[in-house]
């Protein structure tokens, strides 16, 4: 059984920002039919075309003229179905002032070619989604999802590749093939909420009121936020390369 992983980044475009990441989330082709299933349903019980968390949390796109308790109740509803259909969440952060300080700084070969700060976050994110899956046969491969409108985004071209030429033998067949899509696919709408999401709490820009952890968009009706499935949080750095779950 295959398995399918989505990607989104955040903060690749335009300005400055403190941080760049890659978000996503990890299921089978039947998890992820199922939550197309209901996320399809939850669209157009809205009239929602199509999904972009930073136009949800500004009430523009469809999402325009929206009251506060409408968005409470899409944003519990949508949160949820990640909970109900999907088998892992992941993201790495790399903060823009360790990667020119630390990264960019460093003196390399001739022959090498630097990742770009969004390359340096794929990296990660394929050696996680490697490692929780490197004892488990059955679920191999990891066919690779990346949104398309990425600054960069060839970069990871590149990165998918050198990552799957260095795996060996035995762990040769776990990475299988490597696409882009757009924000008009299902899957890729709770991947941007989760980019978007752990890009304000990374930032600074947003605190969940009691759940420190916990990365949030918007209001949500019920009180809602993706905890039932595992979701771990790498930080790209010199001194804690570890996860934060």
């Amino acid at each position: 059984m295959a398995l399918t992983a989505y990607f989104d980044e955040s903060a690749t475009h335009g300005a400055e920002s403190p941080v760049v990441l890659v978000a996503g989330f990890i299921a089978s082709p039947e998890q992820w039919l199922l939550f197309e299933r209901d996320l399809a349903s939850l669209f157009a019980e809205h009239a929602v075309k199509k999904f972009h968390a930073k136009e949800f949390r500004t009430r523009k796109g469809d999402f325009k003229g929206w009251p506060t308790g409408k968005r409470a109740h899409f944003n519990s509803c949508f949160l949820k179905l990640a909970d109900d259909h999907l088998s892992y969440g992941l993201s790495t952060v790399l903060r823009s002032e360790q990667y020119e300080r630390i990264y960019r700084a460093t003196n390399f070969p001739p022959n090498v070619r630097p990742d770009t700060q969004y390359g340096l976050c794929v990296r990660p994110a394929l050696w996680k989604a490697i490692v929780l899956h490197k004892n488990r046969r059955e679920d191999w491969p990891i066919n690779i999802v990346m949104e398309d409108s990425a600054r960069n985004a060839g970069d990871s071209i590149r990165v998918f590749a050198e990552v799957k030429d260095s795996l060996t033998v035995e762990y040769a067949p776990l990475l299988g093939d490597f696409n882009f899509s757009s924000k008009a696919d299902l899957p890729l709408a709770i991947s941007d909420s989760l980019a978007y999401a752990i890009f304000r709490l990374s930032a600074g820009y947003s605190a969940h009121p009691s759940e420190p952890n916990a990365a949030v968009v918007g209001p949500a009706d019920p009180p809602y936020y993706v905890s039932k499935i595992p979701l771990s949080r790498t930080q790209i750095d010199e001194n804690a390369p570890g996860d934060t779950a």
